[in-house]
């Protein structure tokens, strides 16, 4: 029997999958909030979940509050049998999946909570259904800056520019030993024992 991937080679879009993955594994190791990096997709940005609680309540109240404000959405979002879409017919003939905005829950989390917690439900709902994954644990290259999937491009310039500021600061110093503010973005670019 001969085997089929003998003389297969791979195609433009596994190897672009490839550096996707190999991206995406890179940046995990990164220990550091950078406009460029990795996000787990259909989780819940808990940033609106807090400034809402903070309107509400004292800080150390807000802050038990919101964890489990978003616990609680969090736990629902991954109900298989809480379904928030339906079709509807655009332009005459074509059909698209939107939320169902009537939901008495997300209703209510948008009068009682406001327009954070609520964008911050549905936009997790929405890339649930983008990525066709059912709960945590999937991993995209995102651009935290601009707040949308991040580009391969835009992912290697970043490595890149970061790569020529290291170079340019070990030329200046060769026997640095401590951290360097790099300009550019604001990052801490942390180097030591470098090969």
């Amino acid at each position: 029997m001969k085997d089929p991937t003998i003389g297969h080679c791979p195609s433009r879009d596994d190897d672009l999958e490839m550096v996707r993955e190999k991206l995406i594994k890179g940046f995990i190791g990164i220990d550091a909030e950078y406009h460029i990096g990795i996000k787990e997709i259909g989780v819940l940005n808990d940033n609106p979940f807090h400034s809402a609680c903070n309107e509400k309540w004292p800080p150390e109240e807000a802050e038990m509050a919101a964890s489990e404000l978003n616990s609680q959405w969090q736990e629902l979002l991954n109900d298989k049998s809480w379904n928030l879409f339906h079709t509807i017919t655009v332009d005459g003939d074509r059909q698209v999946e939107v939320i169902y905005a009537d939901d008495d829950r997300l209703k209510d989390l948008k009068m009682t909570w406001g327009e954070g917690p609520y964008k911050s439900v549905t936009d997790a709902l929405v890339e649930r259904k983008e990525y066709n994954i059912d709960g945590p644990g999937v991993f995209d290259l995102w651009n935290y800056k601009e707040g949308r999937k991040a580009s391969l491009g835009e992912c290697i310039d970043y490595v890149f520019d970061h790569v020529k500021q290291l170079k340019i600061v070990r030329r200046k110093n060769p026997s640095v030993e401590s951290e360097s503010v790099c300009d550019a973005g604001r990052t801490l670019i942390k180097y030591g024992d470098m090969a």
